[in-house]
């Protein structure tokens, strides 16, 4: 008894509302039948809201962690959708089983939560009550139960019905007596019961209701086979909810959302050919009938056949209607009236059948009407021919007035060759009465157009449109009409929606099958991979212990190719990302102790002569002793020069803190860059008095003016010498040249010092680095600018490269700035 009284509506539920769901999504158009007609246009949000309801019920059920109110939202969406198609499919249509059905199931779904039935579950007692509602129904009401049974009479739905009455009773009484034996054998039955409902409604077609008692089937079977409900833990579980939940909802989902589009497009498809076929059904009749005016009117009006006429001349009449007939190959009769309605010429094809025709409507008409040809109400002929006539007067003057007429037989109408294809319906009727002239399927006639017994005149009344409809069967059709131009005829085309849209049944019963497939595919490899997970998992788990400790034993064996053996590799890459990154750090302390003592020394070696040059000099203050001026100026020279090096050091720090943070900017103006080279070259002879005459400069004779930043170019020409006469020794030249160069203007700074060692020519303009030979030949420096050129040159949109042919071969830097720079804070 355990299962039975712990087995929830809520999963039943949850399983209905997937199926239910999954079919409306799925396959929309099965419920074109005329009791879905009220819910049919929201069938597919109908449809999404089940799905969603019971996916969110079924999460909720699956991860019982999860806050309470994530189940009681999808209880709310499925309760929802079902009050609706209980309401729409059910009350109003007058149905019986899911008026019993739906109420039993919403009601024991809330009562399962009060906290009475918390621990308890009552999908038992939902087949219970639903066995005893259907056999009574059944015995009392057979012909409701009729298209669900395989045996479609009477008298076997009564006995279907004993049989539900006594598995209910059965199931019933071995609840209450909790007689678990008893209970198994009823379960039994109804399930053989609820099997042959389901076959039943589907050899029928019907997709919904043939879901909800195969749900109710598979039900009796899991609690008539099971003892016990699985324990709903482990890393068993927890694999096969997870596999479950990421192989059927997504290919659910992604079905759908295939099916909606192929659906759609079929659609547009559909309602395209249906618009195609009226369109060239009413383009071909528009032409039959102008053309019948056209050479009724014509002949009406010829000078001979009007002077024939006045003269009697009868040989000459026949001549002209008998052409009209044979050679025009498109009237099937015509004939000749005098104003009195008598047969002046007879129609050869109708065996020149004679008499008096003044009461045909199309007579009258013709009399009381102007010259116009006229177009006349289908008609029986006296030869037993339907027949549609067109009329034309034929004036002689004094008041006499002749009737022409061309009639086009009906038969023959309706075996002219559609031009939709065989899949559609088409029917030709007259607006005035209603009255069929042409019907591709049966070839009816004279009758009142069927189309007119499911869409009202006034739906058709619009020169032409689409709808869908419900036909007189009950099947849901796609209508298409159009007025044809010039007459009172209305041509409508209708498809159905089931057949035309079975392709994409089929493929969404494919979907489903394999959604299925894949969750019972997750079940078993959940089984099987539980026990190679929790191994591996353990494994994990050691290896997560001693991350980060200084032991070298850190990874773990990544077995297989599965996600435990990716999440084993991920842990490998990410204890050797934890090397790595401590590698780094430890090589960025290193850095920073290293620049903390190039700082110190650079800040140290200027200090010390200058405090050694102020301290000269009180002690000559002090003592009295005179100085000459050059002792004063020299002196003052070093102290100069040594506030000049603290100031050059600490601008480079400051430029690269801004650069950090983001504060670098430029303030551009117009400029002359051969006049700032000449500066910065005279600036820079003028301190280095030793190296006169070794310094040259190239410039073009005109100015070069662009847009730039002054202040920061000045620095970048400073560096770029000064580092070209540090590293070269004395009395080797440097050259500086400026030119325009493609729009450009190009700067070289040339030496033919120390060189740079082609490894270090990509790591060059990086802060803080010094080439290997550039340490070794210790000029000073911090290391820091080459990388602020870098950034100068590129901030205004340029760029920097250095060239060397290695040590000992000199250095070339090179510079290209475009002719004007926009000013921004990076």
């Amino acid at each position: 008894m355990g299962i039975l009284e712990r087995a929830r509506v809520e999963w039943f539920a949850a399983a209905f509302g997937l199926v239910v769901g999954t079919t409306m999504v799925f396959v929309p158009y099965e419920f074109g039948a005329s009791i879905f007609q009220l819910i049919y246009p929201y069938v597919r949000p109908l449809g999404s809201l089940f799905l969603v309801g019971s996916a969110t019920m079924l999460a909720a059920m699956l991860y019982p962690t999860w806050p309470p109110f994530v189940g009681w939202l999808g209880r709310a969406l499925f309760l929802g959708a079902v009050a609706f198609y209980w309401w729409g499919a059910t009350v109003l249509p007058r149905g019986i089983t899911g008026f019993v059905l739906y109420p039993l199931l919403a009601g024991l779904l809330l009562l399962e939560r009060t906290r009475r039935f918390q621990e308890r579950g009552l999908l038992s007692v939902l087949i219970a009550c639903v066995a005893l509602s259907f056999g009574g129904l059944m015995v009392l009401i057979p012909s409701s139960f009729i298209r669900m049974s395989l045996l479609a009479f009477g008298p076997f739905v009564r006995l279907l019905g004993g049989a539900f009455l006594a598995t209910g009773a059965l199931l019933a009484v071995g609840l209450w007596r909790r007689h678990g034996r008893a209970c198994r054998i009823a379960l039994g039955g109804l399930g053989i019961l609820f099997l042959n409902m389901t076959l039943a409604l589907g050899s029928r077609g019907s997709w919904a209701g043939m879901g909800v008692y195969a749900v109710l089937a598979l039900s009796c079977v899991l609690l008539l086979g099971m003892r016990e409900l699985p324990v709903l833990s482990g890393v068993r579980w927890r694999l096969f909810r997870g596999m479950a939940l990421a192989s059927v909802l997504p290919i659910l989902g992604l079905g759908a959302v295939t099916s909606y589009v192929a659906q759609r497009a079929l659609e547009v498809e559909l309602r395209g050919k249906a618009q195609q076929a009226v369109v060239a059904e009413k383009a071909w009749l528009e032409q039959t009938a102008s053309l019948a005016r056209a050479l009724l009117g014509a002949q009406s009006r010829d000078p001979a056949f009007i002077a024939a006429a006045r003269t009697g001349n009868l040989e000459v009449l026949r001549e002209r209607v008998e052409l009209l007939e044979f050679d025009s190959g498109l009237f099937d009769a015509t004939w000749l009236l005098d104003s009195a309605g008598e047969t002046l010429v007879p129609s050869v094809k109708l065996n020149r059948r004679t008499g008096n025709f003044a009461e045909r409507e199309y007579f009258q008409q013709t009399l009381k009407g102007g010259d116009q040809v006229s177009l006349s109400k289908p008609f029986l002929s006296r030869a037993g021919v339907p027949f549609v006539v067109f009329t034309a007067p034929v004036e002689l003057g004094d008041g006499r007035r002749l009737v022409l007429v061309g009639g086009l037989s009906l038969k023959r109408l309706g075996l002219q060759p559609t031009l939709a294809s065989r899949s559609y319906h088409v029917e030709l009727f007259d607006r005035r009465d209603g009255t069929l002239l042409r019907e591709t399927d049966r070839g009816d006639v004279l009758m009142r157009a069927p189309v007119l017994d499911f869409i009202g005149e006034e739906a058709l009344a619009a020169p032409e449109g689409m709808r869908e409809a419900f036909g007189a069967s009950g099947r849901r059709l796609l209508v298409a009409h159009a007025q044809v131009e010039g007459t009172p005829w209305t041509v409508v085309v209708t498809a159905g929606l089931r057949e035309a849209f079975a392709p994409v049944t089929r493929m969404g019963g494919w979907v489903v099958a394999i959604a299925a497939l894949a969750g019972a595919i997750s079940l078993l490899l959940s089984q099987w991979v539980g026990r190679d997970v929790a191994v591996r998992l353990e494994s994990l788990r050691d290896g997560f212990a001693v991350l980060g400790t200084p032991s070298a034993e850190q990874r773990v064996q990544a077995r297989g190719d599965d996600e435990v053996a990716q999440l084993a590799s991920g842990f490998n890459e990410m204890a050797a990302r934890i090397d790595r990154t401590q590698k780094e750090l430890r090589e960025a302390i290193a850095i920073r102790d290293q620049f903390l003592s190039m700082a110190s020394h650079e800040l140290r070696t200027p200090l010390t002569p200058l405090k050694a040059t102020l301290e000269l000099l009180i002690r000559q203050v002090e003592s009295s002793a005179g100085m000459t001026p050059e002792r004063q100026r020299a002196s003052l020279e070093r102290l100069t020069r040594q506030v000049d090096r603290l100031t050059r050091l600490i601008g480079d720090m400051l430029d690269v803190s801004r650069l950090q943070s983001g504060r670098f900017t430029l303030t551009v103006a117009p400029m002359d860059l051969v006049a700032l080279a000449r500066e910065v070259v005279e600036r820079i002879q003028v301190t280095r008095p030793e190296r006169q005459g070794l310094l040259s400069l190239e410039v073009p004779d005109a100015p070069l003016v662009g847009r730039w930043d002054e202040q920061r170019l000045d620095q970048l020409l400073t560096n770029l010498v000064e580092n070209a006469l540090r590293y070269s020794p004395p009395g080797m030249p440097v050259a500086v040249r400026v030119r325009e160069e493609e729009g450009q203007v190009r700067v070289d700074v040339e030496d033919r010092g120390i060189g740079i060692p082609a490894e270090s020519l990509s790591q060059l303009f990086t802060p803080f680095f010094r080439a290997r030979n550039a340490a070794e030949h210790y000029a000073g420096g911090l290391g820091l600018g080459l990388a602020i050129c870098r950034e100068i040159v590129e901030r205004h949109g340029g760029r920097i490269e250095a060239r060397s042919e290695g040590p000992g071969q000199g250095t070339c830097f090179t510079v290209w700035l475009p002719r004007s720079a926009v000013a921004e804070a990076v």
